[in-house]
């Protein structure tokens, strides 16, 4: 590959400017992807083609001598790229604002045409042009190739000369003007050091390659990595590979050499994005692995059902020496029906009609049946059957909820001696219980009795 550079190899030139454009490009793009300006890059390399395809038609250049046709070109690109930038940046600033997404639209579609229209009327020039928009960077002269390179050192050596507050305008325009560094001013440097490398860079390589060195190196190096001294080596290095690899794949293969150090740039993205997507993948199986391995100890993965059946203590219920509890129907003082919906479409096509079922399910069911499992977990035995030592009794009398608020609720519970009608216990709930997310009344009645019971059932 060295033997590119040599001075007896046919494209030594071609192969330099590229890799001076493609390494330029790459470092310029690291500000335009941290200041998110990708769509800026779009719009630049295409407005500059036209004002070269514009001074080509108004001279009638042909490609086949190197006359003052070309520095018109440069500065044909130069006004042209600074034109846009004046549109897209400048046009923000007046009183009637439009996203910038449209103006760079705008430009975008008429360069784009601007740039076919001027090669159609120009068959002088179509062979040059053409060539410059497909990127096949075989017509750069030792002219050209050195005022490349004195622009593109120029360029990088102010870029590095005025990184940190080019950066800190970039990310902090308040605090660097409290600093004494005007934000307006180092902008005006940024977009100057932009336009001229832009300019230049779509005078020697096309606004393809321009474009897509603008953007792929910068974004793949800040997937690699997050320090900044870094993502410019990266990005350089990313650009060297791309521009020296690409042209060997293009010269053993006789393709234009543009369109592949654009393809093997975004190729090398492409694998950096998805290694760091593996790597967050694999991350996050780790921590889902160790989640499985050391949550179950701390209680943190059981089931809903899990956790009911989980022994909890008796609170401020009496100890009755292994006497069994019966739940009775609990009275329902809400002077609401509190019924359930069924789940069978005929019961509520009969409750519509005025022949409602024999035993409708209600929230005091959700409420007997939670109390039940709540007992259960305090240790006491729920009897089935006649005549129990101790019965629950309970009266709800309250149980309403507007919109999204709490449940305001009421329920007075009482434990009473079967055989001589003593009570050994009372308890109440009353205070307002959050049921975020349900929307039916069974939702409600299922979601609230947990703290219900939790309330009735504290200790003392």
């Amino acid at each position: 590959m060295m033997d590119f550079f040599s001075p007896d190899f046919l494209f030594r030139n071609a192969v330099t400017g590229g890799w001076i454009v493609c390494v330029m490009c790459a470092l310029l793009g690291v500000y335009v992807a941290l200041r998110r300006m990708v769509l800026l890059g779009v719009a630049l390399p295409q407005a500059g083609a036209a004002g070269i395809a514009l001074v080509f038609l108004l001279t009638h250049h042909g490609g086949d001598e190197e006359t003052s046709a070309h520095a018109l070109a440069l500065g044909g690109s130069l006004v042209a790229t600074f034109a846009t930038l004046g549109v897209l940046v400048l046009g923000g600033r007046t009183g009637r604002r439009t996203p910038v997404e449209w103006r760079i639209g705008a430009v975008l579609a008429a360069a784009s045409a601007a740039t076919l229209f001027c090669v159609a009327l120009n068959p002088t020039g179509d062979l040059e042009m053409t060539s410059l928009l497909r990127g096949e960077l075989l017509a750069i002269s030792n002219r050209d190739l050195l005022l490349l390179a004195i622009v593109a050192a120029l360029v990088l050596a102010l870029f590095a000369a005025f990184r940190r507050e080019l950066l800190l305008v970039s990310f902090d325009a308040e605090f660097a003007r409290t600093i004494g560094r005007n934000p307006a001013r180092y902008d005006a440097l940024l977009y100057l050091l932009l336009g001229v490398g832009i300019s230049v860079g779509v005078m020697t390589a096309g606004p393809m390659v321009v474009f897509g060195f603008l953007v792929l190196p910068a974004l793949a190096a800040l997937r690699v990595t997050s320090h900044l001294g870094a993502t410019f080596a990266v990005a350089a290095a990313i650009a060297t590979l791309s521009s020296l690899g690409g042209f060997e794949i293009a010269y053993r293969a006789d393709l234009p050499a543009g369109p592949v150090y654009v393809l093997l740039a975004a190729a090398i993205w492409l694998l950096v994005s998805l290694g760091a997507l593996a790597r967050r993948r694999l991350a996050t199986a780790a921590l889902v692995v160790l989640a499985l391995v050391t949550l179950p100890s701390c209680g943190l993965l059981r089931t809903p059902d899990e956790r009911a059946a989980e022994p909890a203590p008796a609170g401020s219920l009496p100890d009755l020496a292994g006497r069994a509890i019966a739940i009775q129907p609990f009275r329902n003082d809400t002077g609401q029906s509190l019924r359930l919906q069924s789940a069978n479409p005929l019961d509520e096509l009969g409750h519509a009609l005025g022949r409602p079922a024999d035993a409708p399910v209600t929230v005091l069911d959700v409420l007997q049946a939670h109390a039940a499992r709540e007992l259960a977990r305090r240790g006491y035995h729920v009897a089935q059957g006649d005549s129990p030592p101790v019965n629950l009794l309970g009266t709800l009398s309250v149980f309403s909820r507007k919109a999204d608020d709490p449940l305001h609720v009421r329920l007075e519970l009482a434990l009473v001696d079967a055989a001589s009608g003593t009570v050994l216990w009372r308890g109440e709930a009353r205070k307002p219980v959050p049921v975020p997310g349900a929307l039916t009344l069974a939702e409600v009645a299922q979601d609230a009795a947990p703290a219900i019971f939790a309330e009735a059932f504290a200790a003392r």
